[in-house]
């Protein structure tokens, strides 16, 4: 009996310690590109806040105004090269944009982009291609004219209810619901 404790035990911290690894892996790549953004830019930056608590199928979101990025610790979890290679980039850029051009830019328009290929050396892609429908509890599918298929969480799904209307972005056609399909587990 006091063998399983012990193995249990053993295995919980092991898992505890993964977790912290992952997390300190991220705040040295976060540290890492305001380095290379205080390089480049020849000037301070203070450090982002970092939370992992994002949920739902964006990997990461950046709060310029507040200084701030959300983690969505599962996309982190299946995706953590990747994530530490283009993501953290991505989102830092977007903080480092607002610092130097202000709170009139867009998003991800050519000031962030600029950032993203001349500091990190980076394809200034908008959206990652994370495999999101693990962690989805329902997936509604649209439909548009070019006949594409979107997936859409429970929150998009019922803004979608409430009249909010979706655009595919290839097409420009409205999305129009199709069905519910439970996950597969």
């Amino acid at each position: 009996m006091q063998l399983t404790l012990d193995l249990v035990s053993a295995q919980a911290t092991a898992e505890e310690e993964a977790v912290e690894s992952l997390e300190n892996r991220v705040c040295a790549a976060v540290n890492a590109c305001f380095r290379r953004a205080e390089i480049h830019f020849q000037r301070r930056f203070e450090r982002a806040q970092l939370a992992f608590n994002l949920r739902g199928m964006a990997a990461a979101v950046a709060y310029p105004a507040r200084n701030a990025i959300r983690i969505n610790r599962r996309l982190l979890d299946q995706n953590a090269e990747d994530f530490l290679l283009n993501t953290i980039p991505h989102e830092v850029s977007h903080l480092i944009a607002y610092r130097v051009h202000g709170q009139g830019i867009a998003p991800h328009g050519a000031e962030w982009a600029a950032i993203m290929r001349e500091v990190y050396g980076l394809k200034p892609l908008r959206c990652h291609n994370y495999d999101v429908c693990s962690g989805l509890t329902a997936a509604y599918w649209y439909r548009c004219g070019c006949d594409a298929g979107h997936t859409f969480t429970t929150r998009r799904h019922n803004n979608a209810r409430r009249g909010r209307l979706y655009l595919c972005r290839r097409c420009r056609q409205p999305l129009r619901f199709s069905h519910r399909e439970a996950p597969v587990d």
